[in-house]
């Protein structure tokens, strides 16, 4: 299933590495949101809780967490680009996850915040 343009582009990154697509996880889109649009309602990003409530979605016992924000909306395609250039970021892209959810918020300055959670 392909739950947002996020995930095609990672899955696309991971496949130009030579692994396997994460799956969509509907626990994982949840805290995703939540996180994103929590960023959203403060002005800026942070990780606060996202990997430990990703755990609790119970579909492994790893997980990891891209954040970020672009100042001109949602733009999948620029972030992914940012995260693919920075490394721990990528080391979750192409990590040893199997599952993925994201999540957009837009805040009223039109700052858009996403938040990747992997498991």
């Amino acid at each position: 299933m392909i739950g947002s343009t996020q995930q095609v582009l990672i899955n696309q990154d991971r496949a130009a590495n030579g692994l396997r697509p994460l799956s969509w996880n509907g626990c994982l889109a949840t805290i995703a949101a939540q996180n994103a649009a929590r960023m959203a309602s403060q002005g800026f990003i942070s990780h606060t809780n996202g990997p430990s409530l990703d755990l609790g979605c119970r579909l492994g016992s790893q997980a990891g967490e891209n954040v970020g924000y672009w100042s001109a909306g949602i733009n999948d395609a620029q972030l992914n680009a940012m995260f693919m250039a920075s490394a721990e970021h990528r080391a979750n892209i192409l990590g040893p996850y199997h599952y993925v959810g994201t999540a957009w918020a837009v805040a009223p300055n039109g700052y858009a915040y996403i938040a990747v959670e992997f498991s």
